[in-house]
């Protein structure tokens, strides 16, 4: 079964933010599947509540636990299904994503921001910034993330010191730079995900706030979500 996964907790975003993602991923998923958000505030049969344990769990340093909380996903265990799709709340879907349940899985896939100056990705690599990889969209089968999960709650109070969010610790330990063939995970291709705020593709496609209806998926990247059609 396929499963889609959203998150929300806190005040950032509302449930009115979760039925609109929901409603886009019922009209460009043709595939049979379960939308899920995991919160902190259930309201509905298709939630499902963060554990209250979660905190003491994974959060020495409550300062950037909030950028990890995708990690309690990736013990996909606790979750319907065995194809997981996650998306971030901040985005538009333009066309179908049926291409999402149609990759070769013998890795997951994660967005990588081909808006960005590669040379300046490798310059702030040590900088915590500037990261070639990013989590708004994440596709894997069941298992799959499991090792990163591992990985977290082993080494928790050192990975939190460390990286101020959770796409820096991707990039560093699971997301090769230097050779993408090497790394964890594979990235989806140019021409699907496009970035509101940063533009497209490093050089010649970079215009922000544009609209790219070809593309399947707009990320706002934690800006202000705004209707990109008017």
């Amino acid at each position: 079964m396929k499963t889609v996964i959203c998150m929300k907790w806190g005040d950032k975003y509302s449930d009115d933010d979760v039925i609109r993602l929901k409603t886009l991923v019922s009209n460009h998923l043709s595939y049979e599947n379960n939308f899920i958000c995991i919160t902190d505030k259930p309201t509905e049969d298709w939630h499902i509540k963060f554990p209250t344990s979660l905190d003491q769990f994974y959060n020495p340093n409550k300062n950037f636990f909030w950028a990890y909380r995708k990690i309690y996903m990736m013990l996909d265990h606790h979750l319907p299904g065995d194809e997981f799709l996650f998306l971030d709340l901040d985005m538009e879907i333009h066309n179908s994503i049926d291409w999402l349940f149609k990759l070769d899985m013998k890795k997951p896939w994660i967005v990588k921001g081909y808006w960005n100056d590669p040379n300046v990705v490798k310059a702030n690599f040590s900088k915590m910034c500037s990261t070639p990889i990013n989590s708004s969209v994440i596709r894997w089968n069941s298992g799959q993330l499991s090792a990163i999960s591992r990985h977290v709650h082993n080494n928790t109070e050192t990975i939190f010191f460390t990286y101020p969010s959770l796409d820096n610790y991707l990039n560093h330990h699971w997301y090769d730079i230097w050779n993408e063939d090497k790394s964890f995970f594979n990235v989806f291709p140019e021409g699907k995900i496009y970035s509101w705020y940063k533009g497209n593709i490093w050089p010649n496609d970079v215009d922000k706030e544009k609209l790219r209806a070809y593309q399947s998926i707009c990320l706002f990247n934690g800006g202000p979500v705004v209707s990109v059609y008017t």
